[in-house]
């Protein structure tokens, strides 16, 4: 990628974290329509911090304050060696197991949201290769900073942001990715929300976090896990899926300690032909079923109506259309 194109690239790749409007380019960061500075904190003017004219919830202060630490990045690491230590996998299989879930190919344009020091990077840029474009964010400047100074691809862009708030414009990517933070969101639907509004429709969103498998819910194992980490108590927030959330698929990985949710956006709810006629008794479709409700009548006078309707050789539906038009001089058949 030229340096003319990186630039056009990364300038629309970001947008106002709170109205989604574009932002003017300017020698120390990214400024938008009110005045309000994104700086660059970084001197090859990669890295965008987007969090300081941002009000925070206090749980996501308080996760902006453990993460900011000075030992974060080695409490963070620390972690991560004990986790695959503890259920026997390495950490290259599983973040290339993960990834799968995203289907990536050459040229895609994906984020990365709560990137911590970048490990999915090397992995997603091999996927993607020089012809995509890779974004990655996180609420802390210390672990977004350890990963810039790590990575220095030219498709590669970094981001200090709240995830509840991208500064990203919508349907900008085609897949986005989040593992191991998202139970500690201040507003998790909101938070899933972004994750879809940033992606294509018939894209791919897929994000994970700690939360036991129901089935292992009351076993001493699940006993022993929980007591040792609290947050494997949660459970999947399928409830908080958007309504236009196709290709739904949930799976329980590293000792079905942490689930795995994966969906593609769609335009609008799943399709549905609420037109297609019921053969049988009862007959109409979903929607006069639906819109065509009638006030109740008495039960001997229903059993009549069915009666009459099975002696009649046709549904309950196309005989109360008939008595209508029989007894309503101004009814007329849609």
């Amino acid at each position: 990628m030229n340096s003319v194109a990186k630039e056009q690239s990364f300038y629309n790749g970001f947008c106002e974290p709170a109205t989604y409007q574009p932002l003017k380019n300017v020698p120390e960061g990214l400024r938008n329509a009110q005045g309000a500075l994104y700086p660059y904190i970084d001197s090859d003017r990669r890295v965008i911090d987007f969090i300081k004219p941002v009000a925070l919830t206090e749980l996501e202060n308080a996760n902006l304050q453990m993460y900011n630490s000075e030992s974060a990045t080695e409490i963070y690491r620390n972690f991560l060696t004990w986790l695959f230590a503890t259920f026997g996998q390495t950490e290259k299989d599983f973040r290339q197991q993960l990834l799968s879930n995203l289907s990536l190919q050459k040229g895609m344009k994906v984020l990365v949201t709560g990137c911590g020091l970048g490990e999915d990077i090397p992995l997603i840029m091999e996927m993607i290769g020089p012809s995509g474009e890779l974004h990655a964010q996180d609420l802390s400047k210390a672990m977004v900073k350890a990963a810039s100074s790590l990575h220095s691809q030219t498709n590669l862009y970094f981001s200090v942001s709240n995830g509840n708030s991208l500064p990203h414009p919508a349907r900008y990517f085609d897949a986005v990715f989040h593992f191991g933070g998202i139970n500690l969101f201040g507003d998790v639907r909101k938070a899933i929300a972004e994750l879809e509004r940033v992606c294509k429709i018939g894209g791919r969103v897929v994000f994970g976090d700690e939360g036991i498998a129901p089935h292992l819910r009351g076993t001493q194992y699940a006993d022993i896990a929980i007591n040792n980490i609290k947050l494997w108590e949660s459970v999947p927030p399928l409830d908080l899926l958007p309504t236009n959330a196709l290709a739904i698929e949930l799976k329980f990985i590293l000792g079905n300690c942490f689930y795995l949710l994966a969906f593609t956006p769609s335009d609008g709810f799943p399709e549905m032909n609420i037109d297609i006629v019921h053969k049988g008794i009862r007959g109409g479709s979903a929607r006069t079923r639906y819109f065509g409700k009638i006030e109740g009548v008495r039960e001997s006078s229903r059993k009549k109506l069915y009666d009459e309707a099975q002696k009649r050789g046709v549904s309950v539906h196309d005989l109360l259309e008939e008595m209508l038009a029989d007894k309503l001089p101004d009814w007329e058949k849609d």
